[in-house]
């Protein structure tokens, strides 16, 4: 058996070499790995911060496919496709910088804005009006897919009243971290004078407000970024699930050998080990994952 062989094996597959237990199945191995992990996390994200255009948020968003992907879904609904509008990207454009701005993920601004204030202020009579937010995902179809699971969302996104609707998606800095904010507000021209009130006083036009995180605008209005040499979110996710697609092998591979050759071992954590490690991978894996926020007027 030559060295590098002899290495794998030791490493691997259980063998009187390593007491029956695959070395990298050790305690102290899998202790080794967590602080990798964790060490491997933190020096991406300081990176991240520090040189964006080396290591950052990299996403594949686009007006053109927020608005097919929500336009497919209201016509699987049997509604009306929605009309792109300058005035409704403008605002949510805006609405986007403004979060970037004054550090805040929310439908309200800390000043009190509302996206309501936002659409009027681009020259927008509406009738009815929502918004949609999205922050953290790589691609188009993935925001349009986490909108329809969150009922709130959805809701707003198959809302029958809707005419047309805008979109800005932008990178940036929030609360110290590179992301992409989506910005989705719906509307219908004014037929009639709204009636635009707090949330205290009755109000006869219905408005409905939502929010996940990714940020949409349209061609005219969307920012020309450079895209970071290397995705943060992805290289995370793609560390974790090779670690945790290393150890579920080596897990099988060892317990049906030591079953096969009937070997008994005075004691065996591996399965408390595994689950250990495979909770902090997945914890690296989950934060690096989308969010989406929700509020209905």
């Amino acid at each position: 058996m030559n060295a590098i062989t002899a290495t794998i094996t030791h490493l691997f597959t259980p063998h009187h070499t390593n007491n029956h237990r695959p070395r990298i199945l050790h305690p102290e191995m899998l202790v080794a790995i967590a602080a990798v992990v964790f060490v491997l996390h933190t020096t991406m994200q300081i990176t991240a911060q520090s040189y964006p255009l080396i290591l950052g948020y990299a996403t594949n968003i686009s007006v053109e496919d927020l608005l097919f992907y929500t336009n497919q879904e209201r016509l699987n609904h049997g509604l009306n496709s929605l009309q792109l509008n300058t005035a409704l990207s403008r605002a949510a454009e805006k609405k986007a910088v403004d979060m970037f701005e004054d550090n805040y993920w929310a439908h309200t601004a800390p000043d009190g804005a509302t996206p309501w204030d936002f659409i009027v202020t681009e020259g927008y009579s509406y009738s009815y009006a929502g918004e949609n937010l999205a922050r953290d995902f790589s691609d188009s179809k993935g925001v349009v897919v986490a909108w329809m699971n969150s009922s709130s969302h959805r809701d707003n996104l198959l809302r029958g009243e809707y005419q047309e609707i805008g979109f800005a998606v932008v990178n940036g800095s929030l609360d110290g971290n590179e992301t992409t904010l989506v910005v989705q507000m719906f509307g219908t021209p004014q037929i009639r004078r709204p009636i635009i009130t707090n949330a205290s006083i009755s109000d006869t036009n219905e408005v409905a407000m939502q929010v996940p995180t990714p940020i949409v605008s349209s061609n005219t209005l969307s920012r020309a970024v450079k895209k970071p040499v290397i995705d943060q979110a992805s290289m995370q996710r793609n560390v974790g699930y090779t670690i945790m697609g290393v150890l579920g092998t080596v897990l099988i591979v060892d317990s049906f050998l030591i079953w096969k050759r009937k070997t008994v071992r005075i004691a065996g954590h591996n399965l408390a080990h595994f689950i250990f490690i495979v909770s902090l991978i997945g914890f690296v894996i989950l934060s690096s994952r989308g969010s989406i926020l929700s509020s209905v007027q």
